[in-house]
């Protein structure tokens, strides 16, 4: 899917070069021709060498980078940031520090690696305060992409209009184009279809007024998921298999597999299950060989979906264990190899220019030779103040190529360890079950999805253990805990495969039954009440008996219209449950 974050004007591969703003140069060139953009700038980085200006390689550079994340070219994406990481120290650039920064949270945030968003913000701070007004819009826009990738739609939205702003003040329709679209992206994350359309539209329309045609087809993929959930599935359809046109053209393959995933799921809205199956699979595949690990996790649910529809139940099963694998995978040998190429490339550079210099060198000495010699001596102490020279580069090239390494160390051990704590915020430490935050992700994720008209209603049942706080003051938390546990257990092998159950506080749990319909879920409700109270519990626990009280609420999509309103309408029923003497099911009146 296009995301309208790493844009370019037209590839300057005519003989008259373009004066174009700070950073902006190749942003359009960057999506609609990647593969000639990357080849190009390192043309002209081996052609002018040393002699390069800063501004002007920062530029390049940048373009090369942006590139490169449309084309999942992980070696040119490394090269340019390396480079600008050498710029921003040798030139004390900050903007060329700020450009290497918004470069790794770009690629880091869409394939689910390290803290991109951390990274963001930190290339951000490098530039705050910056009196250049084309720098400060520059800047402020990949902040708002950051965000709107990074699905945090309430703080992107304010940023991605603050972006428009700056971009009309400087009259720049390109520029709006990209926020418009980001902006987009905010709403439709937020599930405000209605506006999240109308913002893509405008992109487009700028986009229109910049000449910049392919980008507004490529934002016509947005507006497709868009017009699928208004309902609209032949024209999403349209709207998708033009972009996937353009984006095989120019060999964006993450664009390309975003948009098979959108016809697909149009295919599947029209009723074509086993058509859109056909066709998710073969995306998936084409995912799997390219290593697009952040973006396959999603495509592996929309395929799991397809899957249960064209009635393949033990695919959709891998497919869902798949995606909660990849979840939780975030360093892969393909980075490493990656790495490891790009310290090579560096180096073989330059040893290049380092060759060079010391041939030119030698000829101006043998020159020197020639001419008179009187001027031995000078000649031969010039030599050893150059071989002087030249050890202290090779110490300085060593100790840096520590430093690198050491580097690396610390930036996979930070990795792990970011993995580690990613999955221990979506656990409850006590019982291992998934928390609250957990429960949240997985509602609002379901509440997010397209559901056919006849298809039966979501249903939420919210449990809470009967007289708990007794039991914790007469026994003690200990034993308590042990209570919590032991129907803890009890839950996560009674909901099953099809229902998501999660501990939401103290003695309160959750459990999500996905288009499982009031009966179904009253059924289940009833099914667990007095399996928890049928409950052997051990002898050495001093409890008779354990109760719960359950209520129970249907999604409806009217009175019931968001995650809020649905907790809430099953709370109710909870205490409906609770005053009426516990040890029972209530019903939401709120549903039906």
């Amino acid at each position: 899917m296009f995301r309208g974050a790493w844009l370019g004007l037209l590839l300057a591969l005519i003989a008259t070069p373009v004066v174009a703003a700070p950073m902006n140069a190749f942003r359009e060139s960057a999506v609609t021709n990647p593969h000639g953009l990357i080849a190009f700038v390192r043309q002209q980085l081996d052609q002018a060498g040393v002699a390069l200006q800063p501004a002007r390689e920062r530029e390049l550079l940048w373009g090369m980078g942006t590139a490169a994340i449309n084309s999942n070219d992980d070696a040119a994406l490394a090269e340019a940031t390396l480079r600008l990481d050498g710029l921003a120290t040798v030139a004390h650039d900050p903007v060329a520090a700020a450009a290497a920064g918004f470069l790794r949270a770009r690629h880091d945030i869409a394939n689910g690696l390290g803290d991109g968003l951390g990274e963001a913000l930190k290339a951000a701070d490098k530039v705050l305060g910056e009196s250049d007004s084309e720098v400060v819009a520059w800047a402020r826009f990949q902040l708002c992409d950051a965000y709107a990738l990074d699905e945090k739609p309430a703080k992107a939205l304010p940023l991605c209009q603050q972006a428009v702003a700056a971009y009309r003040a400087l009259g720049d329709d390109f520029g709006i184009g990209d926020a418009e679209n980001d902006v987009g992206i905010a709403l439709a994350t937020l599930n405000r279809v209605n506006d999240a359309a109308a913002a893509y539209e405008r992109s487009r329309e700028y986009y229109a007024r910049a000449k910049a045609e392919q980008l507004v087809v490529m934002v016509g993929d947005n507006l497709a998921q868009m017009y699928l959930k208004q309902g609209r599935a032949r024209e999403a359809q349209a709207l998708s298999e033009a972009s996937l046109k353009q984006e095989l053209a120019t060999g964006r393959i993450s664009d390309a597999l975003g948009s098979s995933t959108n016809i697909a799921r149009a295919e599947a809205a029209q009723g074509q299950h086993r058509q859109a199956y056909a066709r998710m699979r073969a995306a998936v595949a084409q995912a799997r060989k390219a290593g697009i690990n952040g973006q396959l996790i999603d495509m592996l649910k929309v395929e799991s979906q397809l899957a249960e529809q064209a009635g393949d139940l033990r695919q959709a099963l891998a497919d869902e264990r798949e995606a909660a694998q990849l979840g939780s995978a975030f360093e892969t040998p393909a980075l490493r190899a990656i790495e490891v190429e790009l310290e090579q490339r560096y180096a073989t550079r330059e040893k290049e220019l380092r060759i060079s210099e010391l041939e030119h060198a030698n000829e101006l000495k043998d020159l020197q030779l020639k001419a008179a010699e009187a001027e031995t001596a000078r000649r031969r102490e010039q030599q050893q103040r150059q071989r002087l020279v030249n050890l202290t580069i090779a110490l300085l090239a060593a100790a840096l190529l520590l430093i690198v390494g050491l580097l690396v160390l610390l930036l996979r051990s930070q990795r792990r360890h970011t993995a580690e704590l990613q999955a221990q915020t979506l656990r409850d430490p006590l019982t291992g079950m998934a928390n609250r935050r957990a429960f949240q992700q997985r509602a609002i994720e379901l509440l997010g999805r397209p559901r056919e008209a006849s298809a039966p209603l979501h249903v939420l049942l919210l449990i809470d253990i009967d007289h708990f706080k007794s039991i914790n003051d007469s026994i003690g938390h200990p034993q308590g805990d042990r209570v919590l546990r032991l129907l803890t257990d009890y839950l996560r092998g009674a909901v099953g495969d099809a229902s998501f159950a999660a501990r939401i506080g103290g003695e309160e749990f959750a459990v999500l039954c996905p288009q499982a319909g009031l009966t179904a879920g009253m059924r289940l409700a009833e099914t667990l009440r007095a399996g928890s109270a049928a409950l052997a519990l051990p002898k050495d626990l001093p409890v008779d008996k354990l109760t719960i009280s359950i209520g129970v609420a249907q999604f409806d999509g009217v009175r019931c219209h968001d995650l809020s309103s649905w907790m809430r309408a099953a709370d109710l029923a909870l205490y409906s449950a609770k005053s009426g003497g516990r040890d029972q099911v209530v019903a939401s009146k709120l549903v039906g």
